[in-house]
């Protein structure tokens, strides 16, 4: 192998791994401080959780990979074998690297503040379609407290496995269905994202009253008739059950959805 086809290798490894191997550690460790710092603030401003700041940051990283290959190889000259950085100093490196990195985005819901998933089934239908991948807030609530209508990633205790569901009341309010129209605290709730041939079965159409407890939120599906994993037979559920706030689309089979915020 070439010393230029190895360094422009090795620098797809690691970023700016390729200046190590030609001895020049000075933009070694310079280029990995730059692309950390890229990593921290999008981790710091939550960058991960809106499509276009992601696209943003995905494009500054993979930028971050590319030119410092270019540079490393183009800048590669006939230096002493002597003060080229040793094989076992890029071995350390490159490991610590992707240790780090491997870690921190498998942990990236506690460590990053996001994560990405797909909907495979019509529960959240017309909001979000079978096959369509969205971004999650997994730290949406750090602070706040979660609000009628957020589209929340959830579990239920009497049940395994992850739900999608739109956060319909909170604590205190009252809920009933009559004929497919959810009634809030005695008044029409606003369902745009509810359509009435959504809404045919008698499990979406009424629904006795029903007053929040304490600390509980009551969550269903817009696509009524399918959502059969929503509090109208599981039961309400805690802020320690919900995983996150679902944000944005990040992939559809229809293009013109691309990017579209979730409400």
């Amino acid at each position: 192998m070439t010393e230029r086809l190895k360094t422009f290798l090795l620098s797809f490894l690691v970023p700016g791994l390729g200046y190590l191997q030609n001895g020049d550690r000075k933009s070694f460790f310079r280029t990995v401080i730059f692309f950390l710092s890229v990593l921290l603030l999008g981790i710091a401003f939550q960058l991960f959780t809106g499509f276009w700041s992601f696209l943003f940051i995905l494009f500054v990283l993979i930028s971050i990979y590319i030119v410092t290959a270019i540079d490393a190889t183009l800048k590669l000259k006939a230096i002493n074998q002597s003060i080229r950085s040793g094989g076992f100093l890029k071995l350390f490196f490159t490991i610590t690297f992707l240790l780090v990195t491997t870690f921190s985005f498998a942990n990236r819901r506690t460590i990053m503040g996001f994560d990405i998933m797909s909907m495979e089934v019509s529960v959240m239908q017309p909001t979000i379609f079978e096959g369509e991948k969205f971004l999650i807030d997994t730290w949406a609530y750090k602070k706040i407290s979660p609000k009628r209508k957020d589209i929340v990633v959830h579990s239920f205790y009497s049940q395994a496995g992850l739900y999608l569901n739109r956060i319909i009341a909170i604590e205190n309010d009252r809920i009933e269905i009559k004929n497919g129209i959810v009634f809030l605290n005695g008044q029409v709730l606003d369902e745009p994202y509810v359509f009435d041939i959504n809404v045919r079965k008698q499990e979406s159409k009424n629904m006795k009253a029903f007053r929040v407890q304490g600390g509980q939120y009551f969550v269903m599906g817009d696509n009524r008739d399918a959502s059969f994993g929503d509090s109208r037979f599981s039961g309400t559920i805690t802020i320690d059950n919900i995983v996150g706030k679902a944000t944005d689309l990040i992939y559809s089979h229809d293009k013109s959805r691309f990017g579209r915020a979730l409400k």
